[in-house]
């Protein structure tokens, strides 16, 4: 069958002559043909890459952080399920990730390119990152009148937006999401309300009101940064406290590599670790603890009364035991001591490396 095509300026609907040439007539949004299907859970992302890597960032004060965008994007799809018995999954129908780049910037080229390398064969995932080009605009200073030239991001919102937009046209989905904070898409959230599109979104930074009240739900990334993300370092870390010293030793003369390549941390010091980040890092590894003839109640360390500062010194005076020492490589714990003599190699840890320390079990 021949079909001619022919450029329209509203949305075309095809219909079929008996000479099987194709004739196309306007159609508007509303007339377009509906694919989506009752009882479907298909989600199509669109992220704002810095928008979520600048705000994961902030978690933290002197660690980087690694964005895991696969656990992101499973995250999403599993909060299309309809309530707390709904046992079914939803179904990725596509995520398209847009972010700039300078190419004056080594190190953000860097980390733009192992983005790419570690995410961008996976099923799924598009990335697309454009040249920045900045956008000069001026404003007035408040102090001396004078005109101050700014410069910003230009391109990248529009490219996300006009990609929502298509593939709403498209309806090969039953929920959208917008996973950014930027107040500049709050028009797009409002068309798309209005055409009847289901769109979620993700707050990367504080909720903003005006995005809540125009689409169709809300999800907090502040709430879910330490599960999505993991702490970005060289070599390895020994988190530690005072009444394990014994244990340390054993690390440190079991260890795979030199002691220049671990680095400690005693965790009941605020000069070496911040509060910020060792909350990031205890959420993220999943530590618990227990107090002493606590009769095995384990606790996180946000359980514990009297906030951070009493989590420190409980853990110091030996009242608060857990899994220390414990040794985190690519931000993923390795190794932990429990107790008794008894260290537990960890998801993803290699026993082998520190042989020395199970050659008695």
């Amino acid at each position: 069958m021949n079909l001619t095509l022919r450029k329209l300026k509203n949305c075309t609907k095809w219909m079929y002559s008996e000479s099987g040439v194709a004739d196309m007539g306007p159609m508007s949004f509303n007339d377009r043909i509906e694919v989506i299907q009752s009882g479907q859970r298909r989600i199509k992302l669109f992220v704002d890459f810095w928008n979520v890597v600048i705000n994961a960032r902030n978690q933290c004060k002197d660690f980087d952080i690694h964005v895991h965008w696969d656990r992101l994007v499973d995250h999403l799809v599993h909060q299309t399920r309809q309530g707390h018995y709904d046992r079914t999954t939803g179904e990725l129908a596509g995520c398209y990730i847009f972010g700039s780049k300078s190419q004056s910037n080594p190190q953000e080229s860097k980390f733009v390119q192992e983005t790419l390398d570690r995410y961008g064969s996976q099923s799924g995932l598009f990335f697309t990152f454009a040249e920045r080009v900045p956008k000069q605009t001026a404003t007035m200073c408040a102090k001396c009148g004078e005109q101050v030239k700014l410069t910003s991001e230009s391109g990248i919102d529009v490219m996300l937006a006009v990609e929502m937009i298509k593939h709403a046209f498209m309806r090969e989905h039953e929920y959208l999401a917008l996973v950014s904070s930027d107040r500049d898409f709050v028009p797009v959230l409002s068309f798309l309300r209005d055409q009847g599109q289901r769109v979620l979104h993700v707050a990367t930074g504080a909720p903003d009101r005006d995005m809540r009240s125009i689409t169709w739900a809300q999800i907090n990334l502040q709430e879910l940064y330490s599960d999505l993300c993991t702490i970005q370092h060289e070599h390895y870390i020994a988190l530690t406290a005072p009444p394990c010293e014994e244990q340390l030793k054993q690390v440190l003369d079991a260890a795979p590599v030199t002691p220049d390549q671990i680095r400690i941390i005693d965790i009941t010091e605020k000069s070496e670790i911040k509060d910020k980040d060792l909350d990031f890092l205890m959420s993220s590894l999943q530590l618990y603890w227990h107090k002493k003839d606590g009769a095995g109640v384990h606790y996180s360390h946000r359980q514990i009364g009297g906030g951070l500062g009493e989590f420190r010194r409980q853990l110091a005076s030996g009242d608060l035991t857990g899994p220390l020492p414990c040794v985190v490589r690519d931000g993923v714990a390795q190794i932990q001591f429990h107790g008794g003599a008894r260290w537990v190699v960890m998801a993803g840890g290699d026993m082998g490396s520190w042989s020395k320390l199970f050659a008695n079990r």
